[in-house]
């Protein structure tokens, strides 16, 4: 099964052992993404994030981190001061991960550049730049940005400049190489189509591979999936081989019992009848959408032309079709064609994300089941392992905060294995490697 080795990496316990090499990470959420570059070796000495639930969250996971609730553009020598106390060593790696609303496709002003809305987000995409600062104090040997891979070709003004994201890093970074690509984690077997841009900085007095120096690669991860399977790659996982490998217990939207699994994370939002009919009228495995619904709910007739709201033959109301009630009226909600459709069972899921609860969204109705995903499979598909300790989130019951941080993940199996890849640059005399089809051992450093 091409799914087993991601099961058995989610699955895993615990590994416990010292890590080689140190880094800071920069808005870390809950550590979600940290924790794989953790697994593969990077001991994170100091963590920052803005939000006091996020930080306490990843506070419970880090020990043994020192989690500044801080806001990065003003807290430089702060952060530095705090490596400094933990370690004398030089950093090995420094990583941002900064918010992307002001360029997230699902950001209703991006590309508006002049709305408020555009303009009060503009400051989050200079967000990343804030590795120049921190780079000058602690020169690290490697540093990673992650963010979405419009950042490739944002334009920003920092410090007294104005130029493309990029540039500006190589500008404020002259004693390092800066390498950016955009990944979909789906070529690395994840069963899900998420892309983003990484773009890793290396020092000139790192030594690097022949294969990247001979190819001018980025440090990443060989591709080990395609999707037409090309050049010996394997395919890329589809939602239905990964939901059937994981037997996740079966929920139904149509009433809060049938909506509850026994699993504390497996759970969804239960429906009022028009909503369920939405869904369930969706049939299984077809990947359709809602507004394909054409049976008139009231008298039966076949093929409602799409886009009408009212049965032309009895009047009544096409309710298995998303809408609103305008002036005591139905009216057809005006969305997207990948909203409220269900997944393509034959491909991966479509990217997770924040508004995962929310049918409305692209493709997060299940391939075959009348519901959304649940928090646990979303972490799942996120590849967060099910040791992460998410205690602190139930017992406040702020579960909805635990899909908003899956959702802004980059996924946990990716990070362990590009963590893998930079462990190896790090470890000179060096050359590429295939990632492990195993899930890391207790050798592979996760402090307990």
């Amino acid at each position: 099964m091409s799914s087993q080795p991601l099961r058995d990496f989610i699955l895993q316990d615990r590994p416990a052992e010292a890590a080689p090499w140190t880094a800071i990470s920069l808005f870390s959420g809950a550590g979600l993404s940290d924790l794989g570059y953790e697994m593969a070796g990077f001991q994170f000495v100091v963590q920052v994030e803005m939000n006091q639930r996020r930080a306490a969250i990843g506070g419970d996971n880090f020990p043994s981190s020192t989690w500044l609730v801080r806001d990065v553009r003003v807290s430089h020598d702060e952060i530095a001061a705090a490596y400094r106390r933990s370690t004398s060593r030089r950093l090995d790696l420094l990583m941002a991960t900064p918010p992307c609303q002001g360029m997230s496709t699902s950001n209703p002003s991006r590309g508006k550049r002049q709305t408020p809305q555009a303009k009060a987000l503009e400051e989050k995409n200079r967000l990343m730049l804030e590795v120049i600062p921190l780079a000058r104090l602690l020169k690290p040997r490697i540093i990673l940005v992650e963010n979405v891979r419009q950042v490739l070709t944002l334009e920003v003004e920092y410090d007294g400049a104005k130029g493309q994201v990029v540039d500006l890093l190589r500008d404020g970074l002259q004693d390092y190489e800066v390498f950016p690509k955009v990944v979909n984690v789906a070529n690395y077997g994840i069963p899900q189509v998420r892309r983003r841009a990484l773009i890793v900085a290396v020092h000139k007095d790192v030594t690097r591979p022949e294969s990247v120096l001979s190819r001018n690669q980025p440090p990443l991860p060989l591709q080990t999936h395609d999707e037409q399977s090309n050049n010996g790659m394997r395919p890329w996982v589809s939602i239905r081989e990964w939901l059937e490998a994981m037997e996740y217990e079966q929920l139904d939207a149509r009433s809060k019992d049938a909506a509850r699994g026994t699993h504390p994370l497996h759970f969804v939002p239960a429906y009022g009848p028009d909503r369920y009919r939405q869904v369930s009228e969706i049939p299984a495995h077809s990947g359709r959408s809602a507004y394909d619904n054409d049976k008139c709910p009231w008298c039966g007739r076949q093929k409602v032309d799409a886009g009408l709201i009212v049965c032309p033959d009895c009047g009544g109301a096409m309710c298995n079709r998303p809408y609103v009630q305008r002036d005591g009226r139905p009216s057809l909600i005006k969305g997207f064609k990948s909203s409220y459709r269900r997944m393509n069972p034959g491909r991966p899921a479509y990217t997770i994300t924040t508004n995962s609860s929310h049918i409305g969204s692209d493709f997060k109705i299940h391939p075959w089941e009348n519901r959304v995903l649940s928090i646990l499979e979303c972490a799942d598909l996120q590849t967060v392992p099910r040791f992460y300790d998410w205690t602190r989130a139930k017992e406040d019951k702020t579960l909805y905060l635990i899909r908003n941080l899956v959702g802004e993940a980059f996924p946990t199996y990716f990070t362990y294995l590009h963590g893998q890849t930079l462990s190896d640059l790090l470890s000179t005399p060096l050359t590429r490697r295939k990632p492990r089809d195993t899930p890391p051992s207790a050798h592979l450093a996760l402090r307990a």
